[in-house]
């Protein structure tokens, strides 16, 4: 009969197992076992001439793995057992498949629509996580949201479409050198370049990693000791201010910190120096400088130049235009209200993008 038939191919399958068992291995054949190998070589002259349903792969699986516990059982019963266990456990699991076969058959339109409505959710909460992420002000180099206006007293200008918070107009988006919002973030232009200085040509610009006042600094030391200390990243934000772009430098080691001007309020003879400044700091209340202080203007000096590819950095601060520049006597960088010359010049290494079309300086 089908069911001897079978049984005969469970057996085979089960001495076909312990055949193939490694010579090596620690697990000694049960009573059990021998048993089975036993009843195989009885049955296998009918094996060959009877058809039969073929063994499935988990009934060969459940059956092997039934030497689990051969070791530890000292009558046998629990491979028998865990076979009869796992026979079980396949015909609920058998039963339980049925009925969802016959519903998914009688209902599958209604089916692809639950999935429809998952998928318009899925977006509408991407979308909403996007706004999220939208209104929420960022102050980096690549997104700065102070528009420089302020609110304490009255709202914030309409031209600004900013929005106003802790006294601050601040943009949802990002602010550009005009002071509007904008929503596009800046441009990445150039980045990982180093700035040597013209008249002193084998210094070069660097962030200082710990000092009284973070100011800029200029050394000579090879880069491979400044740890990526003297490289620089530049962005163009979006907008013009009096016809001119205006630009972020900032650290390639240490992306929220960018160059800036202040005044150097007597700790130097120079009335302003050029400083490491934290982006999330302009919108403290006791910044005074705002925003134009860090919104850099950059000149080239033009391809004639006895300089080829430099170029000058300079801020607007008190209504004039403040160049960073180094003087004899000083390797700190500091901020020139006149023509600096040669000690103003900086080349850029590896040399700007010939796209960035930069006004030639005065």
């Amino acid at each position: 009969t089908s069911g001897s038939s079978r049984l005969r191919h469970l057996f085979l399958a089960r001495s076909t197992s312990l055949a193939q068992r490694p010579p090596w291995s620690d697990m000694a054949p049960t009573p059990i076992a021998a048993f089975l190998l036993l009843l195989a070589s009885c049955f296998a002259p009918a094996a060959g001439n009877a058809a039969a349903a073929p063994v499935s792969p988990e009934e060969v699986e459940a059956l092997a793995a039934d030497d689990e516990c051969e070791v530890t059982s000292a009558e046998g019963h629990c491979a028998l057992s865990a076979a009869q266990l796992r026979a079980k456990v396949r015909e609920h699991k058998a039963a339980a498949k049925e009925p969802e076969e016959e519903v998914e058959a009688e209902g599958p339109a209604e089916s692809s629509e639950g999935s429809d409505d998952e998928g318009e959710l899925s977006e509408e909460g991407e979308d909403a996580e996007a706004e999220s992420l939208l209104a929420a002000p960022v102050f980096n180099a690549e997104c700065f949201a102070f528009t420089g206006g302020t609110c304490a007293t009255s709202s914030c200008d309409a031209w600004r479409n900013a929005q106003c918070s802790l006294a601050k107009c601040v943009c949802s988006g990002c602010a550009g050198a005009d002071g509007k919002c904008y929503e596009q973030k800046n441009k990445l232009v150039a980045k990982r370049f180093y700035l040597t200085n013209g008249k002193y040509d084998k210094y070069k610009m660097y962030f200082q990693r710990m000092s009284a006042f973070d100011q800029m600094k200029t050394t000579k030391m090879w880069s491979t000791y400044n740890l990526d200390q003297d490289l620089f990243d530049l962005y163009e934000l979006p907008g013009e201010k009096d016809g001119k772009k205006a630009y972020f430098l900032s650290s390639s080691k240490w992306p929220a910190s960018v160059m800036g001007f202040k005044a150097t309020t007597g700790t130097a003879l120079s009335p302003f120096g050029t400083y490491a400044v934290d982006l999330a700091d302009k919108v403290s209340v006791i910044d005074t400088w705002g925003p134009s202080s860090v919104m850099l203007h950059l000149c080239s000096l033009g391809p004639k130049s006895s300089y080829p590819g430099a170029i000058q950095v300079g801020a607007v601060m008190a209504g004039k235009t403040v160049w960073a520049y180094l003087h004899h006597g000083s390797w700190l960088v500091y901020g020139s209200v006149t023509s600096p010359g040669e000690g103003g010049y900086w080349i850029p290494e590896p040399a700007l993008p010939a796209d960035l079309e930069l006004p030639l300086c005065e």
